[in-house]
């Protein structure tokens, strides 16, 4: 009998980019809007560009990787090339993978936050930010042991109506011009202003994921690095538009009072009611897609650490369904920051985790860059960049 022949996805320009852009705007710019401004204050769009720029040069080195190795594993895969040492590419992917749980936690308490708030003046506003938060987190976890690789196929819808939702906002901001405000924000210390460059950096997290299409890529040496720069610059510009919106449609008061939830505050002062729940449905679909498709992710990056060595045999011992112990401790110490750690003090240890795991593609491509033929310079400038910011990053927390 003839076996029948697996069809490969032939993925376009076109197909890539909206990936790459549906996964880097996500919760991160509901949740992280608001903070940033106050942080930054009159330098905000600063803040944007200088992240986005560093984003780039973190891009140049996952759009190299991905065109010389065009292979779906992505950031890890790039490790296992670049360190023999399984130790070595082991405890990057590990790093990864703590970073992608702690962002988990965030996105989480971000979901009870803007849940409470929705729910404050109804028959359920007695449940907490943090029960909301540790709902979402068992449900999905649960899911993901359970659905293997059907997960992920609600997440083109839920990347439309992301991007469908913020492009109404920014609509009724042009429209209603005459509700402008003239909001005068201060000029912000430089460890603020650093600090909230970190922060930024978190809400362009997502775009290494288009270097996991490259195998099923039209032309990837061509495609993937310029689905990834077209990416960057047009989260860049989105993200600006909506910090516009922000600071001029907002009286400052407002802003410093409902920061976690400024997105949803304009939205009923442009669009209404409806628009404030349209808000609200696009910031819940963000994050369950979010967390949904973190959980996917390092359930399986920590399950391969476990058959290499790199993390304990009960990473692969079944728990439940497709589930593992390793699975479940995961999961229990995700829903324990959730629960117990403050929103600031999680969104701090996001971004910097998010900072120092990237410095790991830098890292990368600097062992491979002759078979990558990347530009050493480069490399380094950019290396150099985001280890700078994320320095003056923690040096704002501390002294703070």
């Amino acid at each position: 009998m003839q076996k029948k022949r697996i069809k490969k996805y032939d993925l376009g320009l076109l197909s890539v980019t909206s990936l790459g852009i549906g996964s880097v705007v996500g919760a991160g710019i509901f949740a992280l809007l608001g903070q940033v401004i106050l942080d930054a204050g009159s330098w905000t769009y600063w803040a944007f560009v200088i992240a986005g720029m560093v984003a780039l040069f973190s891009g140049y080195s996952y759009g190299e990787l991905a065109a010389r190795y065009p292979v779906s594993g992505g950031l890890t895969s790039y490790f296992h090339l670049a360190f023999p040492s399984k130790w070595v590419s082991g405890g990057m992917s590990l790093i990864y993978v703590l970073t992608s749980a702690i962002s988990i936690s965030m996105m989480a308490k971000s979901f009870g936050i803007y849940f409470a708030d929705l729910l404050k003046n109804t028959a359920y506003s007695w449940i907490t930010i943090n029960e909301f938060a540790a709902a979402l987190i068992i449900g999905l976890a649960f899911l993901n042991m359970m659905n293997a690789d059907d997960v992920g196929r609600a997440e083109i819808f839920l990347v439309a109506v992301k991007v469908v939702v913020l492009s109404t906002l920014i609509s009724a901001a042009v429209y209603h011009d005459d509700l402008r405000l003239d909001n005068v924000l201060p000029e912000p210390s430089l460890m603020s202003f650093w600090g909230a460059i970190g922060v930024t950096f978190f809400a362009y997290a997502g775009y290494g994921v288009i270097t996991n299409a490259a195998a099923d890529v039209q032309r990837p040496k061509q495609t993937i690095r310029l689905a990834i720069f077209i990416t960057i610059l047009a989260v860049m510009a989105l993200y600006m538009a909506l910090a516009y919106v922000v600071m001029h449609y907002i009286p400052q008061a407002d802003l410093t009072a409902d920061a976690d939830t400024a997105v949803a505050i304009v939205a009923d002062k442009l669009l209404g009611k409806w628009g404030y729940g349209l808000i609200y449905f696009g910031a819940v679909m963000a994050f369950v897609s979010g967390i949904n498709a973190t959980f996917f992710s390092i359930f399986r990056i920590s399950r391969s650490l476990s058959e290499q060595g790199v993390l304990p045999k009960f990473y692969r011992k079944q728990f439940w369904r497709r589930g593992t112990y390793g699975n479940l401790l995961t999961s229990t110490l995700i829903l324990l920051a959730a629960i117990f750690m403050d929103f600031t003090s999680i969104v701090n240890l996001s971004s910097g985790a998010y900072l120092l795991s990237y410095l790991g593609i830098f890292a990368a491509n600097w062992h491979l860059r002759k078979e990558t033929k990347s530009s050493a310079a480069v490399i380094i400038i950019g290396f150099g960049l985001m280890l700078f910011i994320l320095t003056a990053f923690i040096a704002s927390i501390v002294m703070n």
